[in-house]
């Protein structure tokens, strides 16, 4: 990757793009899967699409045996058009209604119960079909041993929680197939804590091992080590692996293939996050009372949730061999919004016209960027020395195209 590079890309396609590797992303499918086979071989990947929906990258799960994680029926719906069977997709999220968990039952889709009321609909579908078996599974929601209390699943440690679940599973074609958690703390050891504590609740729940156990996402990525100290620890696939693998080995390992309950891993930027890097151009250097400031093409809405919080490693690109040091200089995006900086405290040559790329933003960012301002930027990959557009420029008619006028 060098400047000429990044200006023919930047002539044919924008100022500012993304350069997604598929290569890496199906990489990194594979050795975090393989990580975790090698403490329990029945375990399955479902990609969590909400993260980065690209379809080439959903695709790429489908190919080579995982499954599609969604939340919303418009991610239910890109996974049908890309050629997900149904029941290879994990529906999850707070909010479903009747109308789509039925058509997701139906389907034999996985259905992962966020409510009480959710327990309902499914009372009320197996009612309106009795000649089709209702499959669902449960999310749960428990203590890790931190102080944060999630607001999604059903509090399982809550007198009424067996309760409901015996009240569905006397409908006589309701059938309790999994249970699944997902919890927002990446430390290691709580995956411990989640996986013992959900097996605890198998054994309340279930007679004989279900079809499947869902221990959520949430794990760390790939990252420079620059980004990694910015993190009050870190762990690697294998760290992971291991920590749920062996509880899960230890309680089911020995039982016959067919007995073992399946292992699903919810991860989204731990295989994503770093296939994708924002290259953006600097249009302007001023210093205002003694600060340095650079403003760019780009925005921190094009880098992630995380880019108010953190320095993404930065690669500087100029046309000239000399350059203009800065001791400390910040960068900054084009909106009109006084927080939006791509970068803190940068500190080396940089100079109007350079390009900047910014590593590790393939995670909540192509999803999460709204059409303030200006309209989302191309997405493009490298192969075999030819650019290929995986998503093109946005433009004034997709942002205004729903609007009445």
């Amino acid at each position: 990757m060098d400047y000429s590079v990044l200006n023919k890309i930047s002539n044919s396609y924008g100022d500012s793009f993304y350069l997604l590797d598929t290569e890496k992303f199906k990489d990194n499918y594979t050795e975090l899967l393989n990580s975790f086979k090698k403490y329990y071989k029945n375990t399955n990947i479902g990609y969590s699409y909400k993260t980065n929906y690209t379809p080439v990258l959903c695709k790429l799960i489908d190919d080579n045996g995982g499954f599609a994680e969604v939340v919303s029926d418009m991610e239910y719906s890109l996974a049908i058009a890309i050629g997900v069977a149904p029941q290879n997709i994990i529906v999850n999220g707070p909010y479903k209604t009747k109308k789509l968990i039925e058509k997701y039952v139906l389907n034999k889709s996985i259905v992962n119960l966020d409510s009480y009321r959710e327990f309902e609909y499914i009372k009320e579908i197996a009612i309106d079909n009795p000649s089709v078996n209702i499959e669902y599974g449960i999310r749960c929601n428990f203590s890790i041993g931190n102080n944060n209390i999630s607001r999604f699943g059903v509090d399982t440690e809550n007198s009424d929680f067996v309760k409901k679940i015996s009240e569905l599973n006397k409908i006589p074609n309701v059938i309790l197939s999994g249970i699944h958690c997902h919890f927002p703390d990446r430390n290691a050891d709580s995956y411990v804590i989640r996986a013992e504590k959900i097996i605890k609740l198998v054994k309340l729940l279930f007679k004989t091992p279900p079809r499947y156990i869902d221990i959520g996402g949430g794990y760390f990525g790939k990252m420079d080590q620059s980004l990694r100290k910015q993190f009050s620890s870190y762990h690697d696939y294998d760290e992971y692996a291991e920590k749920i693998g062996r509880v899960f080995y230890k309680e089911y390992g020995e039982l016959p293939n067919k007995s073992q309950p399946l292992l699903i891993l919810e991860p989204g930027s731990a295989i994503v996050a770093d296939v994708v890097k924002f290259v953006c151009k600097i249009v302007e250097i001023k210093n205002i009372r003694n600060s340095d400031i650079a403003i760019c093409t780009g925005s921190k809405f094009n880098i992630g949730l995380l880019s108010s919080t953190i320095n993404s490693p930065i690669s500087v690109f100029s046309k000239n061999e000399t350059g203009t040091y800065h001791n400390s200089i910040d960068i900054s995006g084009y909106t009109c919004i006084e927080s939006d900086y791509l970068y803190r405290g940068y500190q080396g040559n940089l100079d109007i016209d350079d390009f900047i790329m910014l590593d590790n933003a393939g995670s909540y960012s192509i999803v999460f960027k709204p059409p303030f301002i200006l309209p989302n930027v191309p997405v493009v990959e490298i192969k075999n020395n030819k650019i290929n557009v995986i998503k093109r420029q946005e433009t004034f008619n997709d942002v205004f195209s729903t609007f009445s006028w």
